[in-house]
């Protein structure tokens, strides 16, 4: 697992064996196995966890972490908006399911 902290804001992405469709199988040569991401906030004291705010993403569960920093804090960031405005943040997350290394590669 790693993480990045904000203010009152935490991401987490794991890999808890998810694939392409469902489960990943490491028979399968078309399949890979991705990242899972999870935001919580910090409330008395503790970390609670974001309802709807918790997906799979297109990233590979192999990638460098340096890379995974970056996409961590882009994640913090749009979700740390997100939240301080009152927003919902199903659809965003939703949406950031969708990330991948070449959202913070450059080109």
């Amino acid at each position: 697992m790693i993480f990045l902290v904000g203010t009152d804001i935490r991401v987490e992405m794991e890999n808890i064996g998810e694939g392409k469709i469902g489960d990943f199988d490491p028979d399968d040569p078309t399949d890979e196995n991705f990242l899972r991401f999870y935001i919580s906030e910090r409330k008395n004291g503790n970390w609670i966890e974001i309802e709807d705010a918790s997906y799979c993403t297109l990233i590979p569960a192999d990638t460098e972490r340096e890379i995974l920093s970056k996409l961590l804090t882009l994640i913090l960031d749009r979700v740390s908006s997100a939240i301080k405005s009152g927003d919902s943040v199903k659809k965003l997350c939703e949406e950031l399911s969708w990330i991948e290394p070449s959202w913070v590669k450059e080109k």
